[in-house]
């Protein structure tokens, strides 16, 4: 029998097509008078941008246009200074997850009441108390955030985070050695916009990194030892979407009907991940994100069917939910079942414009050893089926090397 509770949900999500004309009217639901949009580079210089804008009016306050992959900490507080500057009583984050993340660091430093006038370190540390530290405590116990003066809504442009529904972020400070992780209510934004022109500018090779993320996380969210009906439901639907859907967005980006189901596809996967949880290929992205500066859906792409091959028969029969979402027929085997799956999702990887092994991104034969190790350390290690160790972790590095 299953028992728990549903804790993690979306707040306020607008979808379709020119769902961005409603953020004016969200703005007043926040009672919000002044936003700052926060995004990076290529949103600035595009169209995309202008949509924004034209769609807050009177209520844009400015744009922060500097976010860098990872969201690195100076980003996030340059943003929250810039904000301060022109009054800015809400936050309009649009981009992938870096953007969205440097939004929840601007709400996290102002629930945390730092006083930005500070210096980098002592900003840094302020911050500290409120991130996980799993390798250190080996537990999620850290300091819960006080209310924010700013609303946060986001606009994602990409879907493969989900960071727009999820309580969940990850700031990189270049002087620390890995990501900061965060998980807090609070965080989550006050409203997400889908909308499915905003998601028409990303390249197939930024659409494929970002989807494969979302599908990792739809893939472990079946197999977690957490899972449960409605995390199954969300991450079964969310697979099947993304099935058909990526490669269509890949092939044609001006594809709306495809573009709208991956986003919704994305929302559905966060939302089954947060509550079910994910386990060792996000666990290893962290890691080698950190290391390498790596897209995490690059490294999730290449891991996800050497992990599937090891951790599915660990499941029982609920290895049928991952055969239905990857297209797979019925099997009464479930090692049948794991290298069916994985062969689904390495044919999946063969239409996408990515990389296939993890020697093409730079990891060397001589990172394995080091990478597993640094993995055991991670939270998301505490939701995989079935137990591993460092050497089963180097064992499925060497098979995706």
């Amino acid at each position: 029998m299953y028992s728990g509770e549903i804790r993690d949900w979306p707040k306020r999500v607008r979808f379709g097509v020119d769902s961005t004309d409603a953020l004016e009217g969200l703005m007043d639901s926040l009672a919000a008078r002044r936003a700052l949009v926060i995004c990076g580079t290529t949103v600035a210089g595009g169209p995309m941008l202008v949509r924004i804008r034209d769609a807050l009016g009177s209520r844009f306050a400015g744009v922060f246009s500097n976010v860098r992959s990872h969201t690195p900490f100076d980003d996030v507080l340059a943003a929250s200074r810039f904000a301060e500057n022109v009054g800015a009583d809400a936050i309009i984050s649009v981009g992938g997850g870096s953007a969205i993340d440097a939004g929840k660091g601007v709400v996290l430093l102002s629930s945390a009441g730092a006083a930005l006038d500070g210096d980098h370190s002592a900003l840094a540390a302020t911050m500290l108390p409120y991130a996980i530290d799993w390798g250190k405590k080996g537990s999620m116990d850290r300091q819960a955030l006080g209310v924010s003066r700013i609303r946060h809504i986001a606009v994602p442009t990409t879907a493969g985070s989900a960071s727009d529904v999820m309580p969940t972020a990850g700031i990189r400070d270049p002087k620390l050695p890995k990501k900061m992780l965060f998980w807090d209510d609070r965080l989550v934004p006050d409203a997400t916009i889908l909308d499915p022109k905003m998601a028409v500018q990303a390249s197939p090779e930024l659409t494929a990194a970002t989807g494969m993320t979302a599908v990792a996380r739809a893939i472990e969210s079946l197999y977690s030892r957490h899972r449960h009906p409605i995390s199954i439901g969300l991450a079964l639907h969310a697979a099947r979407l993304l099935r058909t859907a990526l490669p269509k967005s890949v092939e044609d980006g001006a594809d709306l009907a495809a573009r709208a189901d991956c986003q919704m596809a994305c929302l559905m996967s966060g939302t089954a991940s947060i509550n079910a949880m994910v386990s060792v290929v996000h666990a290893i992205g962290h890691v080698v994100g950190g290391r390498y500066g790596l897209q995490h859906g690059i490294s999730h792409a290449i891991l996800l069917g050497p992990a599937i091959r090891r951790l599915l028969p660990a499941i029982g029969t609920d290895y049928g939910y991952v055969l239905e979402a990857l297209g797979c027929p019925a099997t009464n085997s479930a090692q049948t079942a794991a290298d069916a799956a994985a062969g689904a999702l390495s044919r999946l990887l063969g239409q996408l414009p990515l990389p296939q092994r993890l020697r093409e991104i730079g990891v060397t034969d001589k990172d394995l050893a080091p990478i597993a190790t640094a993995t055991m350390s991670d939270y998301m290690m505490a939701n995989v089926p079935a137990p591993m160790s460092a050497g089963d972790i180097e064992s499925l590095l060497r098979e995706a090397w």
